[in-house]
């Protein structure tokens, strides 16, 4: 049976080899690493617990209970299941089982956001973006410091996103736009109240937008020229952190950056300059 399985339903086990168990289970990665005597010195217990411990579990001792702990301990990060977005750690987890369900969870998001772009699509936004006489980039918060790195990487190559840092006059980008510009615009719910009064002037506008959201009934997309769909992974108020909207606004906007690139390659590639770098 799975160790670490053992060590967290066994109900027969002594209050040294409970205590033992319990220090084991929060602290795995660096029990895998520690001798007999360092783990019964910070348990407050004896090297002959830690050895009753491990032969309760139906090793021989306590070099072969660590050989099978390892073997557990890897197939268990190994074997997750689909993380819950809203909550993609526990309390329980250690920083090794923190990263490998980050690991996860950017994979997942990745591939779901990928599986809903289409090749003509990308064509459609990568060619607006290209014939437009400027580029607005609009967003608040985390989805405006997005759009920044955007607008780094796309200067590189010679085109430019038009962002304005005090969010809240953006309308001013909106109000003053052509039918020959773009708008780029960006709201993981495609409700914030910002964004869909910038895009009502931009449709009055009649500037072409390209909306990343994750609500394709939105009225964002409902302005929007063209819908980049984002997975609706993070469906809770109460959630760590919104990782996976921000990967996946960050995974399409390196798309977009992607295909523009690579639309000229061979020129973009000649006139791309590195940071200049001072000599003393």
């Amino acid at each position: 049976m799975n160790l670490i399985h053992q060590l967290k339903t066994n109900t027969k086990l002594t209050y040294n080899e409970q205590v033992i168990a319990e220090y084991i289970l929060k602290n795995l990665d660096a029990v895998l690493e520690m001798s007999i005597y360092t783990l019964a010195q910070n348990t407050h217990t004896s090297t002959s617990a830690v050895v009753r411990l491990c032969k309760r579990c139906g090793t021989s001792g306590f070099r072969e209970f660590k050989v099978g702990l390892s073997r557990d301990y890897a197939q268990g990060l190994n074997s997750l299941s689909e993380i819950d977005a809203n909550m993609p750690f526990l309390p329980v987890d250690d920083p090794l089982m923190v990263s490998q369900k980050i690991a996860q969870l950017t994979k997942e998001t990745i591939t779901e956001t990928q599986g809903l772009l289409s090749l003509k699509q990308l064509q459609r936004v990568t060619e607006l973006l290209l014939n437009a006489k400027q580029i607005y980039g609009i967003g608040v918060s985390s989805n405006y410091i997005r759009l920044t790195d955007f607008q780094l990487k796309v200067l590189r190559i010679q085109h430019y996103v038009r962002l304005i840092n005090l969010q809240a006059e953006q309308f001013y980008l909106a109000a003053n736009s052509a039918s020959e510009d773009a708008a780029l615009m960006i709201s993981a719910s495609g409700k914030t109240a910002e964004i869909v009064n910038d895009a009502k002037h931009f449709r009055r506008n009649n500037t072409p937008i390209i909306a990343i959201t994750a609500d394709a009934e939105s009225p964002l997309a409902i302005y929007a020229t063209e819908v980049l769909q984002i997975p609706r992974k993070e469906t809770s108020q109460h959630k760590v952190s919104d990782f996976s909207s921000q990967l996946a606004i960050e995974y399409v906007l390196n798309t977009l950056y992607a295909c523009l690139f690579n639309h000229d390659f061979e020129h973009n590639f000649q006139i791309l300059k590195t940071t200049p770098v001072s000599h003393f």
